[in-house]
């Protein structure tokens, strides 16, 4: 089925894809007094995956099936919500007095996925983690893990559809498990991107590049090389049924 989600706001397409700023993002991590504090360790000194204990449960960052801070192409799930408020401060060392502060994730109710980022000013960048219970298996998407598929301009300011048939979903997918790479020619090309989302946590996404030709009837995604592998023909009528006038690169 395909839902019709023309004339949208500008903010709409935003709150829907990854493309929120560090800052934006951060916003809602408050604070509160007297802060209890949890063992955390980011892994560097010993090549590991950063951990973090909280309340006996422990989490780990995932970075083969979840990308929280760069713009990752090809089926990775990212994060795209809201960060909440904190519920402790962390570190390798309780002398330290907690490096980081450990934050919730708006709509995680079960605290599931939780966000640790520096407990003091930073100058310049910083690094943060996204860590998942270590119970908790994230796949990556799939036809049981995702939900519905929205098609966005190149400007991300129109959602142009909202695909929901799982055999589209399916044939997307697909499209990822061949290695038939292809070559733009031509000008008249169109772009946008395919935004996954996943069944069970609203703020995990996944975001595709794509292209077609009107002209020459033929559409591509972008894999994780950002090179160009061809859509199904279904996928090519759904893009060309909802044609919008961003051309060219």
């Amino acid at each position: 089925m395909v839902k019709q989600k023309r004339r949208l706001q500008k903010g709409a397409a935003f709150a829907l894809l990854l493309a929120l700023s560090p800052s934006l993002l951060l916003t809602g991590c408050k604070a509160k007094k007297d802060l209890p504090f949890y063992w955390f360790t980011d892994g560097f000194d010993n090549g590991e995956s950063p951990t973090l204990t909280v309340d006996g449960v422990q989490y780990i960052q995932d970075t083969d099936t979840i990308c929280h801070r760069t713009d990752a192409p090809g089926l990775i799930w990212k994060f795209s919500g809201e960060i909440g408020d904190t519920i402790g401060v962390c570190d390798d060392d309780a002398e330290n007095g907690g490096s980081y502060k450990v934050c919730q994730i708006k709509g995680d109710e079960k605290q599931n996925f939780l966000y640790i980022l520096p407990n003091h000013f930073v100058f310049g960048p910083y690094i943060t983690f996204f860590c998942i219970r270590e119970d908790l298996q994230i796949n990556p998407p799939s036809v049981e893990t995702v939900s519905s598929v929205v098609l966005v301009d190149k400007d991300a300011e129109n959602i142009l559809a909202q695909i929901d048939d799982p055999d589209m979903i399916a044939a997307l997918l697909d499209a990822f498990k061949w290695d038939s790479i292809q070559t733009r020619n031509g000008e008249d090309w169109v772009y946008g991107s395919l935004t996954m989302q996943h069944k069970d946590f609203s703020f995990l996404q996944c975001e595709i590049e794509y292209c077609y030709s009107p002209e020459q009837e033929i559409s591509y995604c972008q894999n994780a090389d950002r090179e160009w592998l061809p859509l199904p023909a279904e996928w090519f009528a759904v893009l060309l049924e909802h044609d919008f006038p961003t051309r060219g690169e």
